[in-house]
């Protein structure tokens, strides 16, 4: 009818004007008035909502937390099994017991880069929800974080009671290394939070790995934080590992019952093998001989490592791990806000000519 290669002008305005004769009969209906919107729910309101849904979620959805526990299991009583000559208070054993540790601090927090995916998945989700009004970002923070901090020591019961269990550790001291661990968690949870907001997934998930290696070695066990050149060796300070390995060695050596094939002796310049007041009749050359006590044990361990000391730093440790993951957590926060409430308005229709 409209096309100019096979009919008139005439014959579209003929159709046009006849048109109202064949036209439906047109209705007129009387505005109607929306009723009053009800105030929106409060905050607290909204965390108790949050809270509920992400529990319901937790169990429905085992990525987040319930599958990490099981495998945070397998995997500490596999190194368990490896290392678990480590248990015998010989010579020997120190450094097994020392590699075990770097285990146990780097390879529970490699998980969580499949929360990256799960929460980048997530984040979209929750920025419709946001911008349709259900609730604030800020309420979504704060009760996913409320919900991550038990999870954190679920996960360090699955990782130490074996250790505790199979080698023999000091159960004095598990509470403390249990908040240690729970706090290096915590802090790579927050770091996988915070690369979840990353466009691409995959490149969040590359990120996070990136931050998981660099922190593993900078751990204190690879090589000497102080043997690297600046500024790199700013990673060795602003990482969590380092920290956790610290606390953790301090925590499972200074209480250790005493260790066997050392002898006092009488410290000499000329004797190279009593530096520190003892030596080891069966290793006369010193290459595996750290002493009888923990604190002798770990001050030659510290020779060669310094992220190991026989001082008490562990409220230290655990501040810095935590001020790291606040820092994580808050630049979260605020990409989180930035993102649930940005936007532009849409344009106007554009004008179409026929």
């Amino acid at each position: 009818v409209v096309n100019a290669d096979f009919t008139s002008t005439e014959s579209v305005g003929e159709v046009l004007d006849a048109w109202p004769k064949y036209a439906p009969p047109t209705y007129l209906r009387e505005p109607a008035y929306l009723e009053e919107r009800e105030g929106a729910a409060g905050f607290c309101v909204q965390v108790a909502w949050l809270i509920k849904r992400h529990a319901t979620l937790t169990v429905r959805e085992p990525m987040l937390y319930t599958a990490r526990m099981l495998i945070i299991l397998l995997v500490t009583l596999f190194f368990c099994l490896v290392y678990y000559d480590s248990r015998l208070l010989v010579q020997q054993q120190v450094m097994q017991k020392a590699f075990f540790v770097f285990w146990l601090v780097s390879v529970p927090v490699s998980f969580p880069v499949t929360v990256v995916y799960a929460l980048n998945a997530e984040y979209a989700i929750v920025r419709k929800e946001v911008k349709d009004g259900m609730y604030g970002p800020l309420a979504y923070g704060l009760a996913n974080s409320l919900l991550q901090l038990p999870m954190m020591f679920a996960f360090g019961v699955c990782a130490l009671v074996p250790s505790y269990l199979m080698l023999d550790w000091p159960w004095k001291t598990f509470a403390t290394t249990l908040v240690v661990f729970s706090a290096h968690s915590w802090t790579f949870e927050c770091i996988a939070q915070f690369f979840s907001l990353t466009a691409n997934p995959l490149i969040g998930m590359l990120k996070y790995l990136n931050v998981w290696f660099v922190s593993a070695l900078f751990s204190g066990l690879v090589f000497r934080g102080t043997d690297v050149i600046w500024p790199i060796r700013v990673l060795y300070y602003c990482l969590p590992m380092k920290w956790f390995f610290s606390a953790t060695a301090y925590s499972i050596l200074v209480e250790t019952p005493p260790y066997e094939g050392t002898v006092p002796c009488e410290r000499r310049p000329d004797r190279g093998v009593c530096v520190s007041g003892f030596e080891c009749p069966a290793d006369p050359f010193g290459l595996a001989c750290f002493g009888s006590n923990g604190t002798q044990i770990l001050d030659s361990l510290g020779a060669n490592y310094d992220a190991v000391s026989s001082e008490n730093t562990v409220l230290t440790d655990l501040s810095i791990i935590l001020a790291i993951g606040v820092l994580f957590k808050l630049s979260y926060l605020v990409y989180l806000c930035g993102g649930c409430t940005s936007g532009s308005e849409p344009e106007p229709p554009r004008k179409m000519s026929i």
